[in-house]
């Protein structure tokens, strides 16, 4: 792939998913104090496994906010043994109710983006659109993408993932007509994932 600035960035002829990389959220940055408008702040980032804590990767990062025409942040980080460092500049806008807004500029595409991201096989930050990325979702076939929402409502009840699995007792504190309208949503939503799968396998409903 191109080095940055080139103007050649990769693309990937099955897409690559935004969930298997890094993502910059710029407001979580925000939100979380890592960056502040106005100042002037650096550190190091961190990710990790969500389930097992595992870490992941780090990056170190500076960045200058201090005026909102001329701000940036540098990232300094090594991937496959390569020194990476290189600004990403910012941007702000004022919306129609007051404030303002703030922005990444992606460096590829130089277009106003809230989030960056580092795909498998990428060397540098970039928007979603200059690397060509799908949501994992977007992948997935109907009935996948179903079942995973099934599955999502059932770990929010505190149980186990599975259609064989039997529904997770009423968690202490909820109301009995939430946890039955979940319940009933988890129920359609598994019997429409296996409609879609034997309609896409032609086994006959």
């Amino acid at each position: 792939m191109g080095g940055y600035g080139s103007g050649q960035w990769y693309r990937w002829s099955t897409r690559s998913v935004i969930e298997d990389g890094l993502t910059l959220d710029l407001y979580r940055l925000i939100r979380q104090n890592n960056i502040r408008p106005g100042a002037w702040t650096s550190g190091t980032l961190n990710w990790s496994v969500v389930d097992t804590g595992e870490h992941v990767a780090s990056i170190g990062y500076e960045a200058d906010l201090t005026d909102s025409d001329s701000a940036w942040m540098r990232l300094k980080y090594t991937r496959n043994d390569i020194s990476e460092n290189y600004l990403v500049d910012l941007a702000t806008t004022r919306p129609n109710f007051g404030g303002r807004r703030w922005w990444f500029l992606c460096p590829a595409k130089r277009i106003r983006v809230t989030r960056l991201h580092l795909p498998r096989g990428g060397d540098k930050f970039a928007s979603r659109q200059a690397y060509g990325l799908a949501y994992r979702c977007q992948n997935e076939p109907l009935e996948d993408r179903i079942a995973t929402k099934a599955h999502r409502l059932r770990r929010r009840l505190g149980g186990e993932p599975g259609f064989d699995q039997p529904f997770p007792s009423k968690p202490k504190g909820m109301h009995w007509r939430t946890y039955n309208q979940m319940c009933d949503e988890i129920d359609w939503m598994e019997t429409a994932s296996m409609a879609a799968a034997m309609r896409r396998f032609g086994v006959a409903l």
